[in-house]
């Protein structure tokens, strides 16, 4: 895989909006933070336009993600939010410039499918915080952005009675469970054998939750991983009667017949200390019967 230069002091990077839109008035304090790490932000047409709920009409969005990942000034790409929009769009991008040209893309929930598309390209991408959550400075937006200026990025994770033990060293890809599952059957579904897949969610009814877990398994997704990192599963939706499990069970269930290390609870995904990822470059995953240790490579 490619590792996108690391950024330095007064590079470019550019913020562009592939789904929703969000308020003119959130930008200024975006803007600020962005200026604070060193950097010079560029904002893309999209951030100035509103569709329904998107950031534009799917033309507009499209020559815009287009141009950013053409430019060779731009150094990252930050994705502004989630929400929905991005799978409309991604037929129509063409990434063969990335890889001549390597910048970092950041973003998770509906960017899920974008790191997929970035990887088949052979470039390495991080799943981590976008714009619209950078009020929240805390521990997991200060090392997104020092992971981008090349810190070596490690974890030790609490201890999670599901957890299962062993030690395994492969890279790491994955995200929202339901752009996963969305990707099915296209060119940027995602080839997890021999992977440390990563998963999370956040407000599905369990029942869909279990259809969607219960289709990647059939799909054989789950069969021959390295291991699995379940991040949050944040606000799950139950119903009456109840399904039965929580969503950690469901996919404890799912994976119950494998024998690769598995860590639930990493604190990754829809969270406020939405820690960083770095997809596409191996990492050794250590789940003992204490800890996890999730170390970078």
């Amino acid at each position: 895989m490619i590792t996108p230069p690391y950024l330095k002091k007064g590079d470019k990077v550019g913020i562009v909006a592939p789904a929703r839109f969000i308020p003119q008035d959130r930008y200024p304090q975006i803007l600020q933070f962005i200026e604070s790490q060193d950097l010079v932000p560029v904002r893309g047409k999209t951030t100035y336009l509103e569709s329904g709920i998107f950031a534009g009409n799917d033309t507009e969005r499209t020559q815009d993600m287009q141009q950013m990942l053409d430019s060779e000034e731009l150094k990252a790409l930050f994705c502004l939010r989630g929400g929905y929009g991005t799978m409309r769009i991604l037929g129509d991008l063409d990434f063969g410039t990335l890889p001549q040209h390597p910048k970092w893309l950041i973003g998770f929930s509906d960017i899920t499918v974008l790191h997929a598309a970035v990887a088949f390209f052979g470039v390495e991408s991080i799943h981590g915080q976008m714009p619209i959550n950078f009020q929240n400075n805390n521990e997991a937006l200060y090392n997104l952005f020092s992971t981008l200026k090349g810190k070596n990025l490690n974890y030790l994770v609490e201890q999670h009675s599901f957890n299962r033990t062993g030690k395994v060293t492969a890279s790491i890809i994955g995200g929202n469970v339901a752009l996963i599952c969305t990707l099915l059957g296209t060119p940027y579904e995602f080839k997890t054998k021999g992977k440390i897949l990563f998963i999370e969610d956040v407000g599905e009814h369990l029942y869909r939750f279990d259809r969607m877990m219960q289709q990647l398994k059939l799909a054989g997704m789950l069969k021959n991983l390295a291991g699995l990192v379940v991040g949050a599963l944040t606000d799950m939706q139950d119903q009456t009667p109840s399904f039965g499990q929580t969503a950690e069970e469901i996919v404890r269930q799912a994976v119950a017949n494998y024998s690769y290390p598995v860590c639930f609870g990493f604190p990754a995904g829809h969270i406020a200390n939405n820690q960083p990822l770095i997809f596409g470059r191996h990492a050794e995953l250590n789940v003992t019967e204490g800890s996890v240790f999730i170390t970078f490579q």
